[in-house]
């Protein structure tokens, strides 16, 4: 059993515990082995239920990944097993990863994020330098794209990712044969990474909309990212853009906002 197996905690929570709530910040995440979950959020127009979710789902996770706020409350519905998982778990899941690692992770979460409707934490300004952690070399290719220049189009097969270090893009999708704007992202946001993980094509189009000078992540240099990632935050990365794709929730294992 590796360490990391050896350092979560098995907990039960009876029916009509408040695992976690809206607002506070996060410092666990649990892997549900037994019982049933309710994912409850509070808006201006009143209460409503994300999902029900239950043996195999992750609740949590996404504050231990982009250090936000918890999106959603959720609560025991029927007597819970779980396995805890810690902040510094997560951490330390993340540090044997390549660099580039929690920066997809954040790109994704903060993709999810937005298809609800989520609050999402500031990102310091300006851009990231990832390098790696054994030589101190740059991993990737820093190129500048002028405004208005198209990174690629909306069923375009995919052949890279990008990291944003200065500089905006605009994603737009066909919406009755018209393009229209989903999200801008500025510095420290991923794009592209998407068509890398499903080897599938691009599901939107993207635009700079200043100049805009990005890494570039080839797709052998992006498979040798998610390769290096831990069981469990490869799982998270396939299920997140399981989600993200589909545009709704996924049945069976799912992760929450949280």
């Amino acid at each position: 059993m590796s360490k990391p197996d050896r350092e979560m905690r098995r907990l039960e929570f009876p029916a009509g515990y408040e695992m976690i709530r809206q607002g506070d910040l996060g410092d666990q995440a649990w892997l549900v082995e037994k019982g049933v979950l309710e994912v409850v959020q509070v808006t201006p127009e009143g209460v409503r239920s994300l999902a029900m979710v239950g043996v195999g789902s992750i609740v949590g996770e996404m504050a231990l990944i982009d250090n936000g706020q918890r999106t959603a409350s959720v609560f025991v519905r029927q007597d819970a097993t779980c396995l805890e998982l810690s902040r510094a778990l997560f951490e330390q899941m993340i540090r044997q990863c390549q660099p580039l690692a929690a920066y997809l992770l954040q790109s994704l979460v903060a993709s999810i994020r937005r298809a609800y409707g989520l609050p999402q934490p500031e990102r310091e300004s300006g851009g990231v330098d990832i390098r790696s952690v054994r030589t101190n070399d740059k991993i990737l290719d820093r190129r500048v794209f002028q405004e208005g220049h198209r990174f690629f189009n909306e069923g375009d097969p995919g052949t890279a990712a990008f990291l944003i270090q200065t500089g905006r893009v605009s994603i737009r999708r066909k919406v009755d044969f018209r393009e229209q704007e989903l999200a801008q992202l500025g510095p420290g946001r991923l794009f592209g990474e998407l068509a890398l993980i499903k080897a599938a094509p691009r599901l939107a189009s993207v635009y700079a909309i200043e100049r805009t000078v990005c890494e570039v992540i080839k797709k052998e240099q992006f498979d040798s990212v998610v390769a290096s990632m831990p069981p469990i935050l490869r799982a998270l990365t396939k299920i997140y853009v399981s989600q993200i794709s589909s545009g709704k929730k996924k049945e069976g294992p799912i992760v929450q906002p949280g």
